[in-house]
Formats: structure tokens, sequence, C-alpha cells
């Protein structure tokens, strides 16, 4: 770890030694940022961090709270120190304060927020004690700030004290607060659960991360808790987790991918069999050290279908004896499998995906055919198998043929096979035609 750096503050020990200790007692991880290796606490909950962080703004450090939660309702809440015009505009009534009750709060506090009611509830015990305690505080339910990009639905809860917080109480105080806060915006984010509808409302949540624009470190990662999701979904073995779970096998994230690979293996429901064959042809993506393409074809063994994944891989081996038998009802996922192996790495099982694609007769894979027979007018194994599969699907279909075998360009490249317009009269070839007698001029007869 690198060592605590900390410009113009003499007391840098003591300032480490008590934020050790604050992370201690709310069962956090402390550490350095890994841009300023000046000092934050991590607390990890199954859908939220909470972060506190020093900032150097250049004009002095700050002492701030960051927590990210799922917020599809736009909650709103600030709560500011009275002073200044705040409390001129409160006395007045020109400005809204929600008041909960609790004189040494309400006094000293301006808050602001929609719904009131849900605002009410949000500032219930333990929230009032923690926020009194500290000498100052601003504190805000907000949506991404400058500069940084925030998954749809995703708000975060933001605490700023002025100057470096030192008491432990006061920085244990902070995190109290804030972990209070998401625990009741987002009270599914903060559990275990097997439940199958939260289950799944869990896993539908936003993917991705956010990340704290000015130390680097991790604020939210949405796919954690949504693999937790898949997995506990394939443990419960429930068939109505199915639907999700193929929807599943098309997220960006591979581990989720493989998971949910895993969990509708174990619920052995038959309907997951043509998602499965789609993934054969993701040989992009590794998850422990092996394609997706791997992990699929080990759950369509389970489900009985060894004779089409060992088909697949003799095929794209070059060796396609038997395929169209093997392949059979499944054909229309088998070919969207080989058109993903176009787009793979292994440029052999690209040029063989191209003409098994043609032997299919895959109408829906010319355009992407298409694209991949042009090589900047190079000659390519890639090329002239798109090419070689085009002419054959084209045939098998009786589409009409292009007048010239050249090879397309990028411009001619999606309509090379298209019926030609007719030329308009007058125009191209029936230019030389004779022209119609005129009828003679009224005057003339």
């Amino acid at each position: 770890m690198s060592p605590l750096r900390m410009p113009g503050i003499p007391d840098a020990g003591e300032v480490e030694r008590s934020w050790r200790a604050a992370a201690d007692e709310v069962g956090g991880h402390y550490g350095l940022t890994p841009r300023q290796s000046i000092p934050y606490i991590r607390v990890a909950t199954p859908g939220h961090q909470i972060v506190l962080q020093l900032l150097y703004t250049g004009s002095g450090y700050r002492t701030s709270v960051r927590a990210p939660f799922h917020d599809p309702g736009g909650v709103s809440l600030v709560i500011t120190d009275e002073s200044g015009l705040g409390a001129f505009f409160k006395k007045l009534g020109f400005t809204q304060d929600i008041e909960i009750g609790r004189t040494d709060f309400d006094d000293r506090f301006l808050v602001r927020g929609h719904p009131v009611a849900h605002v009410r509830r949000l500032l219930a015990p333990p929230v009032p004690d923690h926020i009194v305690a500290q000498p100052f505080i601003d504190l805000r339910i907000t949506g991404a700030l400058f500069g940084e990009s925030y998954p749809r639905g995703i708000s975060e809860v933001v605490i700023h004290r002025s100057r470096i917080v030192r008491p432990t109480a006061q920085l244990v105080g902070l995190v109290e607060v804030a972990r209070a806060l998401v625990t009741r915006l987002d009270p599914l984010g903060t559990v275990e659960t097997t439940d199958l509808e939260e289950l799944l409302t869990r896993l539908a949540r936003p993917r991705g991360r956010v990340v704290d624009i000015w130390s680097g470190i991790v604020l939210w990662d949405g796919d954690p808790p949504r693999r937790d999701s898949v997995r506990r979904l394939g443990e419960r073995g429930d068939v109505k987790a199915v639907p999700a779970l193929i929807e599943a096998l098309d997220d960006p994230d591979p581990a989720l991918v493989v998971d949910a690979i895993r969990a509708l293996d174990a619920i052995g429901d038959p309907a997951a069999v043509p998602a499965l064959v789609r993934l054969l042809g993701r040989r992009r993506d590794h998850v422990e050290d092996e394609p997706l393409s791997d992990h699929a074809g080990r759950a369509l063994r389970a489900f009985g279908e060894e004779a089409l994944v060992d088909a697949v891989e003799r095929a794209l081996a070059g060796d396609r004896t038997g395929l169209l038998e093997a392949v059979g009802a499944l054909r229309e996922p088998a070919i969207e499998a080989f058109m993903q192996v176009l787009d793979s790495f292994d440029l052999d099982a690209r040029v063989e995906a191209a003409v098994v694609l043609g032997e299919l007769g895959a109408r829906q894979a010319l355009p992407l055919l298409r694209d991949k027979s042009w090589a900047m007018g190079l000659r390519t194994k890639l090329a002239d198998a798109s090419r070689a599969a085009i002419d054959a699907i084209e045939a098998q279909a009786s589409l009409p043929r292009p007048a010239s075998a050249a090879p397309p360009t990028p411009q001619s490249a999606q309509g090379a096979t298209l019926p030609r317009p007719a030329q308009p009269r007058g125009s191209g070839t029936g230019a030389t035609l004779p022209r119609p007698v005129d009828e003679p001029d009224a005057r003339e007869r």
C-alpha cells in the first residue's frame, strides 16, 4: 500500500489512526485512494457500497460520503445547516422546510424534499441523532455528479463536511447516516434474499459501474448482486425463473451468462435449449479460461443434445458430416450460433462457419456474409468462403443473381444481388430506341 500523502497536514498519522479505528467500528475496509493516496473507508452491503473519503480540492481537504443506490422513483432530499439566506427565507416562509418534530434538529437544519411523508420516514431515528452530532453537514440525494455517468435509475446519497473530520465518533456517524438512508431507500439492495420475486427484481436492475472521477474508487457495481441473484435462482430450481434466465444469456457480462447457463442446467427445463444452442457461437468471451461456447456445450449435453454439440464442433473443424441431421428442428438457433462465429478470433472457424451457413441456406446471414466478403479488394479465405456461401444461399432461394461476378465493393455489397430497378424512359440503354412521332400541331393541320 502506498504511504499516506497529505500535503500541509502535520498530523497525518493521527488522521490515519482515527480513520482506521472508524473502519473497524463500522465493519468497513480502510485504504488509500489509487490516484491521490489519501484515506478512504468502504462499507459494502449486498447491493451498495458506502465510501467515506478525503478529497483534496486545491483549496484544502474536505470529508465526503457517497452511497449510490437504485432509485426508480426519484426521491428528493436536501439537508443543510440554517445559515445566511437559508435561515432568512425560512423565517419568511419563502422556502420549503420539512420538520420532524424534534426541536434540536428542526431549529438547526433546513430540510427540503419530496414526497414529504417519505422524507419524514427517511429521517426516523437514528438518522437525526447522527446528523445533530456533526458540527456542520450538507446532505443531499442527487444524480450523477459533474463529469460522471450513472446507469438509468441510479441516484446517490452525498454528504459533505468541510475540512478533515478527525474524531472517530463523527466518522462513524457519517457512515451510519448513509447506511440508514440507503437501507430505507432501497431495502432490497441491503439484505440477502431467496424470495423468487425479489431475486427477479434484483436481476432486472441496471448493470454497470459508478466510479468516483477524482479518486478512482468504485462506488457502485451493479453486476455482482445480479450474478448473486442468478445463482440463487438456480439453487431454487423454480421453472418460473427460466424466462428471466434465458434473457440473461444475452447479457454483456460473461460471468453472469455463465451463472445463467449453470442455473438453467440446474433447473433442467428444455425450454432453455434453443437459447443455449445460440451460445455455441459465442467464442470470444472467456470465463474461467473457457469460452462461453464450451460452458453452453456442457449444459446442452446434460439436456441430451450431445449429437448437436459434437456436430457443431466437427463442422467448425472442417467436418460437416451429419450436421444437417443433428441440427434438425434447432436450425434457426444453430444458424445464429454460426453467424456469431463469423466474428470470433479463430480465422479457420470463421471460414468453416461461412461454409456451413451456405450449406444451411441461411438467408438471414446474407448481410453479414456480404460484409465479410469484402476484403478491400484482396482475396482471403474468409472473403472467398463468404462469396461462395452467398452463391449457395441465392441458388437455394432462387434469388436473382448479379450481372457480374466481380467482388463487391462496400457500396454495392448490400444490394449486389438484388434486382436492378427499371431504367426510366429516355435514359440508359433505352435512349437509343426510336422516339415516338409527335402529333402534328393543330395549327399545321
